[in-house]
């Protein structure tokens, strides 16, 4: 995918799909083993507080429950990734991107996220699964221009509203705009733990 195709579904649609060939196939497997060995030492994030929360750099938060790391030698190579960055530059039209946050996050069978919005300067988000079972997460790109106060007044006592499914892709990565669509994920209907993983970008170079 070239650049000017990657900009436009950006403005577009707000997603970036990534080719496949962005990332070496051996460093997928050297994600997955990674995730494997630190998982028992991931974190609990269980937020319980109910309804969105707005917060002041735009993000909304909700209520959640999964497990998270920060990674390590892997998850440090694919954020530091050049060919990743150029991707997130073209599709948002920065001059360069530089990533800010990444990790693991660990969802087992009942595990969800709430209906939210990014931390407000993360300028786009890659995702991936690690697993094939981890399925779509849903998302409204509708809602992408709202405020923060519009989108906590619409969908207050929504988790999990009528939206459209963003595909998370088994070891192939898809950016999205975090930080402005509300996007979600469903207890996770399934008998074993999936992993996803994840990298924000943003423009250090302002």
């Amino acid at each position: 995918m070239d650049g000017t195709t990657l900009r436009r579904t950006w403005l577009a649609e707000g997603r970036a799909d990534v080719p496949a060939d962005v990332i070496e196939a051996g460093l997928w497997d050297e994600l997955a083993e990674e995730a494997g060995r630190l998982e028992a030492v991931a974190v609990d994030r269980h937020n319980q507080r109910p309804g969105l929360l707005a917060m002041r750099d735009g993000s909304i938060t909700s209520p959640q429950r999964c497990k998270v790391h920060p990674g390590a030698a892997a998850l440090r190579a694919l954020a530091q990734s050049k060919t990743l960055a150029d991707v997130a530059a073209e599709a948002t039209g920065a001059r360069s991107m530089t990533a800010i946050r990444f990790g693991f996050k660990f969802y087992n069978p009942g595990d969800y996220m709430h209906v939210h919005r990014d931390d407000g300067k993360c300028e786009i988000t890659f995702s991936a699964a690690l697993t094939p079972g981890l399925g779509s997460m849903g998302w409204l790109p509708n809602l992408r221009w709202l405020t923060t106060e519009e989108v906590v007044e619409r969908l207050a006592d929504t988790p999990y509203p009528d939206g459209d499914a963003f595909p998370v892709q088994y070891r192939n990565l898809t950016g999205f705009d975090g930080s402005r669509i509300p996007h979600w994920r469903a207890p996770l209907d399934s008998q074993s733990r999936e992993v996803l993983v994840t990298v924000c970008f943003t423009d250090l170079s302002v």
